[in-house]
């Protein structure tokens, strides 16, 4: 059989990526109200979630169904209005530093250079310029960017941009990274070799990692699990583990195994618009 067995032992080798540990982000009956004169808009309702440590978490569904709206949320950029969400058992009442944030455009410092960005965190943090030089040229190896460390965002690629947000994020550690549809801005070619390239990091780092996206495909690739969220009110329609190999390689995606997953995402989201 290709891939996991689902009644497969967690804890065997061969199941590295859901060998996870405690629970990391708790979301408990999330509601999340917007009130205007014309009326109030529930845009989530009893929205319930949990990340675990070492996990890729996607979170899917329907355009306006709420996904970057509880990313902010769980990033501490805005709040709910009913229920609570929890991180390392505190409830979460503003940004950290335990959670790392990698929107859609790529907010770079276009004054500083590619190595000077991935260490901006780091100097914030006071940490000794040779710690700092040492995870900086770590982490921008990592993305395959060494030899443009020297370089400024707009002599970069966008695909580029995004690896020096990614290497600038990991850089500083966070218990969580939260990607808010990172790729979605890039070309089909560029978007799928920075899935592989993210799915690498993961593999060596295992930093915890939520992603928002809206492309089916890429949640399958990447995930060991996808929550689907329902059309507004968002709340979470489905949870569904991601049984594939740990090692995944673009050819993943032509197997019958990740169609056959790709078509159940598919058609939960879909009898949602219908």
């Amino acid at each position: 059989m290709f891939g996991l067995n689902k009644k497969q032992n967690i804890t065997e080798p061969a199941n590295l990526e859901a060998t996870v540990g405690s629970s990391v982000i708790q979301v408990k009956g999330v509601e999340k109200i917007y009130h205007a004169r014309k009326g109030d808009t529930v845009a989530m309702q009893d929205c319930n979630m949990e990340v675990l440590k070492n996990e890729f978490i996607c979170i899917i569904g329907p355009s306006g169904c709420g996904k970057s709206t509880l990313l902010r949320m769980l990033a501490g950029l805005d709040f709910p209005t009913g229920g609570s969400i929890i991180a390392h058992d505190k409830i979460i009442k503003g940004p950290g530093a335990d959670r790392g944030m990698v929107f859609q455009s790529y907010t770079l410092f276009p004054w500083m250079t590619v190595e000077e960005n991935v260490k901006f965190g780091l100097k914030l943090k006071k940490m000794p310029k040779e710690e700092q030089d040492k995870i900086a040229k770590e982490y921008i190896q990592a993305v395959g960017l060494e030899k443009f460390a020297k370089n400024y965002p707009k002599e970069l690629s966008g695909g580029m941009k995004q690896r020096v947000a990614i290497a600038r994020a990991l850089a500083n550690k966070p218990d969580v990274l939260l990607m808010d549809e990172p790729f979605g801005a890039l070309d089909p070619q560029t978007k799928a070799s920075m899935q592989l390239l993210l799915r690498q990091i993961w593999q060596k780092h295992r930093t915890t990692v939520v992603f928002v996206t809206h492309d089916i495909e890429e949640a399958v690739f990447l995930a060991t699990k996808i929550y689907v969220m329902s059309a507004r009110p968002g709340t979470v329609k489905e949870e569904i583990p991601v049984y594939l190999p740990y090692d995944r390689t673009l050819d993943l995606k032509d197997t019958e195994e990740f169609i056959k997953l790709r078509r159940e995402v598919n058609g939960l989201i879909h009898n949602d618009e219908i």
